[in-house]
């Protein structure tokens, strides 16, 4: 009896077991429609802001376009260089051939992911102050290039200083008058207080 009582208590567990289990059906999923971005785009109206596509590396710095520093963790425009950035628009203000690539650096302090969006700030709001001062959008790029490219590489604040700043690159298909190309304008110095 022991040994049928054994075995009956085995079957039991077995039957409870895959009584518990209900069969699996498997069911075919259709595949997911992504749209495309000109399907969900939403409507150019007149007005609104189109920012360029980037396209090519052929964008260069000239001597007519100043470097614009921000103060440590910050994107809005310091009051110094507000001269600058007014200038800058003048200048492509002058020249409508000119393509603008407007790039956005970062000092190496703070995480990639941070700086990187930190550099994006940066050049979105020196992008939108130049559209507020009649450069057409659709003209001008933003490109954050986070601490990627640093000016200076010493560990000092006037260092950091230096690498905290939004250039304005331009491009052109003809040569423009008026404008050189160079390595960048250092004619302008940053402030060396974190804020």
């Amino acid at each position: 009896m022991t040994r049928q009582k054994r075995n009956f208590l085995a079957a039991w567990a077995i039957l409870a077991m895959t009584a518990g289990c209900a069969k699996k059906t498997l069911v075919q999923q259709e595949p997911a429609v992504t749209p495309t971005a000109k399907e969900t785009a939403p409507k150019q109206e007149e007005g609104d802001d189109v920012e360029l596509a980037l396209r090519g590396k052929n964008f260069t710095a000239t001597k007519d376009l100043g470097v614009i520093f921000y103060d440590y963790d910050q994107s809005d425009m310091r009051a110094d260089m507000r001269e600058i950035a007014m200038k800058n628009a003048e200048f492509l203000k002058l020249h409508p051939g000119l393509e603008v690539r407007i790039d956005g650096h970062c000092d190496e302090r703070g995480t990639a992911e941070y700086n990187l969006a930190l550099g994006q700030r940066r050049a979105a709001a020196l992008r939108a102050y130049y559209r507020s001062l009649g450069v057409p959008g659709e003209r001008m790029a933003t490109q954050s290039w986070g601490e990627e490219k640093p000016l200076c590489a010493e560990e000092t604040e006037s260092c950091h200083a230096n690498n905290r700043r939004g250039e304005t690159l331009v491009r052109s298909n003809a040569p423009t008058k008026g404008s050189s190309a160079a390595t960048g304008n250092t004619n302008h110095q940053p402030s060396d207080k974190p804020k």
